[in-house]
């Protein structure tokens, strides 16, 4: 297998990190004009091209990316591959494009190598300092330090290069910005390092961040973004969806932008707690989904957080091997939409619905007091049992 090793220290060999591969997975599509349509925030949870105004053409660029990440593509090997696809779908030269927030037929640039590149590496860096992000997260009582590092390029950012060896704590807020990657070919990234480490380095001060303001053409607006962050990087992807699948735990996301619920659904599920619960190298619970308040009513449950055992997962493992974790994703659109197809009694409910062509089929239940919900079962059931339920609710 081929190794990714555009960032230093880093390569995709035997696997990427789970983190990673979820972090970009778990996007939505958003189809757009140009890169200042889209704001940071939206970057964490979507997955844009400028220029790619057709679903199609992002699909096919998303997955050549997924792949080359799963995989450990490297550039070279997904130019090879997407090039000719876009080709035949048109998304490839100078071309005429209307542009939709002045109705404008302008020539544009769509598909070329340059461009590829650039997709491909800002892309990949994103994910893989998000799917880092969560691992520090995750480890900081034993590595509670950060070491920010320049990387490779034969010329930095002198913005970047100052900041070379600063050593400030995970949770320090210059992190909430100063997160790299901080611009367009920006190959910064961070170390994180133990206490004993970060005393013989030296631990500094949180510096000031000064600020200047841009201009964005496309929407009028003016901001305040740190010097020396390139405009549309000046926030920490990683810890924006972290926040958010927190808020979507408490309920608080019911009236978010579509693409961050969905996001924040399709992490919770897919997380490192279910992953091990998943894979049986971790016991207990941990929370899986959040139930629409429609099923939630309709099984007395006093809750809307569907938690995950490792009792449901060892039963799973050995009966529904088909459902591997990555499927867990589909669980936000299988309990949104999907039709109550089985009540075996008024704490439990069957959901089913259909996906990619497959139908998918996830059972909850909840306790006698209704304060917990647990998952009974996620699978996919043959398309004839399938189709024998619906008609028994007459659909």
């Amino acid at each position: 297998m081929a190794e990714y090793s555009d960032k230093p220290g880093y390569a995709f060999n035997p696997g990427p990190p789970p983190e990673v591969s979820d972090f970009f997975r778990n996007k939505s599509l958003r189809p757009s004009f140009s890169w200042q349509d889209i704001e940071p925030e939206e970057h964490a949870v979507s997955f844009t091209v400028a220029k790619a105004m057709q679903v199609d053409v992002l699909q096919t660029i998303r997955d050549e990316l997924q792949k080359a990440i799963d995989d450990g593509v490297p550039f070279e090997q997904f130019q090879k591959s997407l090039e000719p696809r876009l080709r035949r779908m048109g998304w490839w030269g100078i071309k005429e494009q209307i542009d939709p927030l002045t109705g404008d037929v302008n020539k544009v640039r769509l598909g070329s190598p340059r461009r590829l590149k650039t997709i491909y590496r800002a892309n990949m860096r994103s994910a893989r300092a998000a799917g880092q992000w969560d691992r520090i997260q995750r480890s900081k009582r034993a590595l509670p330090y950060l070491v920010y590092l320049i990387g490779p390029s034969q010329r930095h950012r002198p913005t970047h290069e100052a900041k070379n060896g600063l050593v400030l704590p995970v949770d320090d807020p210059f992190w909430q910005t100063w997160y790299p990657p901080n611009g367009w070919g920006c190959k910064c990234h961070v170390r994180q390092i133990t206490r004993r480490e970060a005393e013989e380095i030296g631990i500094g001060e949180s510096p000031e961040t000064p600020m200047r303001e841009v201009f964005n053409s496309r929407t009028g607006e003016i901001k305040s973004i740190p010097s020396g962050i390139d405009p549309g990087w000046e926030s920490n992807p990683g810890a924006f969806r972290q926040r958010r699948m927190a808020e979507f735990l408490q309920g608080k996301l019911d009236g978010a932008d579509p693409a961050i619920a969905h996001a924040a659904a399709r992490d919770m599920a897919t997380s490192w707690r279910v992953r091990r619960i998943h894979d049986g190298t971790a016991q207990g619970t941990a929370p899986v989904a959040i139930l629409p308040k429609a099923l939630a009513e309709k099984i007395g449950a006093k809750t809307r957080v569907v938690s995950f055992s490792d009792y449901t997962a060892a039963k799973g493992r050995a009966k529904h091997p088909e459902a591997e974790i990555e499927r867990f994703a589909d669980l936000e659109r299988v309990l949104g939409r999907g039709t109550i197809v089985q009540r075996d009694n008024p704490k439990s409910l069957s959901v089913l619905e259909e996906i990619d062509g497959e139908y998918w089929l996830a059972a909850f239940k909840a306790t006698q007091d209704g304060s917990e919900i647990y998952l009974s079962t996620f699978y996919r059931p043959t398309r004839r049992y399938a189709e024998r339920l619906l008609k028994r609710v007459g659909k």
